[in-house]
């Protein structure tokens, strides 16, 4: 494997990366890396992904405009196999959320694990003292969390399991920081922080529209109130059935406020999983697979056969709401979860959930985050 370039400093021990997991998430992380002059080797189970690693991440470096360095960084990146990734420091999983299809990779890479590498998943809702009970050397394991898009979230969620050592610890953190990205720990728990919050904002834009609020007018109040993105497009940039996986986890753990929406149901059956399909409740245009790993790329508009479905389910009495009484529900739904998870000790401090919303999910900054927006309200 390459070496990591010498002018770059280093500021863990962690000097060589390997991912598993060639997919949305997966490729972004290794994106990252070679951006920061990891060596990186990547493995996936489907070989037609791993054929497809450099095309990809050549899209995902694409704003790099000195050909020579985009080359270079490039470079850094070789598909590999499992033994292969057992050479590296540091491995992350990034592959389906899924408790047994994990626990499963687990076992499958024992062999080729080394005693002292550091063993992470990205894995966004599953409890990560779970993942490391079937993990075969508990004290190098923890959660890494990284958040879509990689190349735009300055957070990164640490997670230990009571068997994490200290040590790990300070180098997954230490690693965060010299990918320029902010980490933060926290205390295990379904979802974690960043999701939590992220869920009841999903879960109301999709209430919105089965009580008649119009797909355009959900995202418009979002945007208003300034959030970077609507609930509707987060759900088609991370994939419906990525989405559905993670909420049944956390249908599971919170089931007095979380619900499965007939509406994604629906949609999954259709295959209208987002932008990875090139539908979903937005149309991504003709070119959408050329344009899977491009920053920025933006759809062409509403789905009209997202609507139809949401005609069955829609209250025959539908709301009529402005656009900030609409912003303001999405918010109000991210603050109560907030102040929950503070007050489960999930964080040590407001400010920590606070600036979770901000670097991670992109609440707007003037708010200060959704607690401090939400004290403020009350105070008007």
């Amino acid at each position: 494997m390459a070496k990591r370039n010498a002018s770059v400093p280093a500021y863990s021990h962690v000097q060589s990366i390997g991912i598993i997991g060639a997919g949305l998430m997966g490729l972004e992380i290794a994106a990252l890396n070679v951006r920061n002059y990891f060596p990186t080797r990547i493995y996936d189970s489907d070989p037609a992904m791993l054929k497809t690693v450099h095309a990809r991440l050549a899209k995902e470096l694409a704003d790099v405009v000195d050909d020579e360095v985009r080359a270079e960084m490039l470079s850094l990146a070789e598909p590999g196999t499992l033994e292969d990734l057992g050479e590296c420091d540091l491995l992350i999983e990034a592959i389906v959320e899924k408790m047994e299809v994990k626990a499963e990779l687990y076992q499958t890479m024992k062999p080729y694990l080394r005693p002292n590498a550091i063993f992470t998943s990205n894995t966004s809702t599953i409890p990560i003292e779970k993942l490391a009970d079937v993990f075969p050397y508990p004290k190098n394991f923890a959660g890494l969390h990284f958040l879509h898009p990689v190349w735009n979230r300055e957070l990164v969620e640490v997670i230990p399991s009571s068997k994490t050592s200290e040590l790990v610890l300070q180098r997954l953190s230490d690693y965060a920081i010299s990918l320029e990205k902010t980490p933060l720990c926290v205390s295990d728990c379904p979802g974690f922080v960043v999701n939590r919050l992220l869920q009841p904002y999903l879960n109301e834009g999709l209430k919105l529209l089965l009580e008649g609020v119009s797909m355009e007018k959900v995202e418009r109040g979002a945007l208003e109130f300034g959030m970077t993105w609507g609930p509707l497009r987060i759900m088609d940039e991370i994939g419906l059935d990525t989405v559905m996986n993670a909420g049944k986890v956390l249908y599971l753990a919170y089931p007095e406020r979380t619900t499965l929406s007939p509406i994604l149901v629906s949609m999954r059956k259709k295959k209208l999983l987002g932008r990875k399909s090139g539908e979903g409740f937005y149309l991504w245009g003709e070119n959408w697979r050329e344009n899977v790993h491009t920053h920025d790329f933006q759809p062409s508009g509403f789905n009209p056969e997202v609507q139809k479905l949401v005609e069955k389910w829609r209250d025959p009495e539908p709301l009529e709401l402005s656009t900030a009484e609409i912003g303001n529900r999405l918010a109000a739904a991210m603050a109560d979860e907030a102040i929950r998870i503070l007050e489960e000790d999930v964080v040590s401090d407001q400010g920590q959930v606070d600036m979770a919303a901000v670097i991670g999910l992109a609440f707007p900054e003037s708010k200060r985050g959704p607690i401090a927006w939400k004290l403020y309200e009350a105070e008007r």
